[in-house]
């Protein structure tokens, strides 16, 4: 999904999103850290945010360490490296990747596991954001927005379809940030 994204307000340059999950049904390190990886790479890539590639190769020497020594971390006499690796494979899964992707969120939209099931992780809407922090204009119909109006404007059908728009004071054009069906 292509949106813009916002600097101090206002939204200038088009933005790649991701709505939905990356990874279902699995809770291996393994399995996180590529998923993670290669949204990750994606959204840094599409973004032109190539700083972020740093993190993905990282996550991808320990997704292939732990493929290659899998076998060998299990025995007893390997307890303490393999203690040393799964805490900074955790780090890596739970501080680098996760705040990253969140770096890469649509507004209003987080990076995390699905509320209904812990092994689904992906970009969700934040039902709290909107309602605690939108301070937009919020219309049932786009006819509603005034010619004059410029900022953010939420978008709710009777059907709970939900689309986020940007409207500039000097245009009359709505620019689509996200949208939910």
């Amino acid at each position: 999904m292509i949106g813009y994204k916002e600097i101090n307000g206002t939204y200038y340059h088009k933005r790649t999103y991701i709505i939905g999950s990356i990874s279902h049904g699995t809770m291996r390190d393994v399995d996180l850290l590529d998923s993670f990886s290669n949204a990750l790479e994606y959204l840094a890539k599409k973004n032109k945010e190539i700083d972020y590639i740093t993190i993905c190769v990282d996550a991808r020497r320990y997704r292939d360490f732990l493929i290659e020594y899998e076998d060998m971390l299990w025995k007893d006499h390997h307890k303490k490296i393999r203690e040393s690796i799964f805490e900074t494979v955790s780090y890596i899964i739970n501080e680098d990747l996760f705040d990253a992707l969140n770096n890469f969120a649509p507004p209003y939209f987080y990076f995390g596991s699905h509320p209904g099931d812990g092994s689904d992780y992906g970009f969700w809407l934040s039902e709290d954001a909107i309602n605690c922090s939108f301070d937009g204009l919020e219309v049932s119909d786009l006819s509603e927005v005034p010619k004059d109006y410029a900022g953010e404007i939420l978008w709710v059908n009777d059907h709970g379809n939900t689309s986020l728009y940007y409207k500039y004071r000097t245009s009359q054009k709505l620019h689509e940030i996200w949208s939910i069906v």
